[in-house]
């Protein structure tokens, strides 16, 4: 069974464009982060799943204008939905509505349909291909040019 990788803030930082420390560092206290145990004089670590946890996050902050005290309120559930086990479709649409910011669950999946409120949408996908490219994954097969004359080797 392969180990899991783990992240420090350097990596977090570089995955995300060069977020700054600062920012991380109030992201980390955040809840679930803020549950988990630390030990002096050693540095956090970070799993894939926090990755696009606090890519989402950052698309929330700072494109779609999320206030600090929203993503606080969010946290929790954005970093459920990303490491609950699921088929994801190709594209993969998460609705926060603005109200009941508070209970458990507020984070929906969109299956084809629209929003029901205000709310943020956030395109999980693009946080999830954002990180593996850090990762260096391959790109998906959707994205690679179509060869049409496989004989002769030339694309349309």
């Amino acid at each position: 069974m392969p180990a899991i990788k783990s992240f420090t803030a350097k990596d977090v930082c570089a995955a995300l464009g060069g977020i700054s420390r600062s920012k991380l560092h109030m992201w980390a206290q955040l809840p679930p982060f803020c549950d988990r145990p630390t030990r002096e004089r050693s540095a956090r670590r970070f799993t894939k799943a926090d990755l696009i946890t606090f890519a989402a996050l950052q698309t929330l902050e700072d494109t779609l204008g999320m206030k600090r005290r929203d993503v606080q309120r969010v946290s929790a559930a954005v970093h459920r939905y990303v490491s609950a086990p699921r088929q994801a479709p190709g594209a993969e649409l998460i609705f926060i509505p603005q109200e009941n910011l508070d209970e458990g669950e507020a984070v929906y999946l969109l299956r084809g349909q629209n929003p029901t409120g205000l709310g943020w949408v956030v395109d999980m996908s693009k946080e999830r291909e954002r990180i593996d490219w850090y990762l260096g994954f391959e790109c998906s097969q959707r994205e690679l040019p179509l060869i049409t004359n496989i004989a002769s080797g030339q694309q349309r």
